[in-house]
């Protein structure tokens, strides 16, 4: 038997985990600027970016790879030198500008794990509304 869950389209399913792991930053936000002020939230701020581009990236190249269609390899050298300077740049800013403040880094580098997380309980919940 199958559920509504299930027959969700993945887009579907990464927006969700993508609004889910922005909500978490906003609720860590308070916490991270009482204990590390505007340097702890320029490490959250740059460490969740961190994740938040390897997430995107991932996802990227799983589609990729289920669905191969021809790529202009012009266009896919930027995308991926683009990346790469933004990883290099949000990396730079935690550790010179915020210092690597732990608390904030270590939130940072969780909001995707909690947006995950949280579909995980969303798609629980829906199946036992669905019966």
């Amino acid at each position: 038997m199958t559920t509504a869950v299930q027959d969700e389209p993945p887009d579907v399913v990464l927006r969700r985990i993508r609004r889910i792991a922005v909500g978490a930053w906003v609720v860590f936000v308070v916490p991270v600027l009482m204990t590390g002020g505007w340097r702890g939230l320029i490490g959250l701020t740059c460490s969740g970016l961190v994740t938040m581009i390897n997430f995107l990236w991932l996802e990227e190249i799983v589609q990729a790879l289920l669905q191969p269609t021809r790529r202009h390899l012009g266009r896919l050298t930027v995308r991926t030198l683009s990346r790469y300077a933004l990883l290099g740049l949000a990396l730079s800013v935690t550790i010179f500008v915020a210092r690597i403040n732990a608390v904030s880094v270590l939130l940072g580098f969780s909001v995707v794990v909690v947006g995950i997380m949280g579909e995980a309980v969303y798609s629980t919940f829906r199946i036992f509304a669905d019966h």
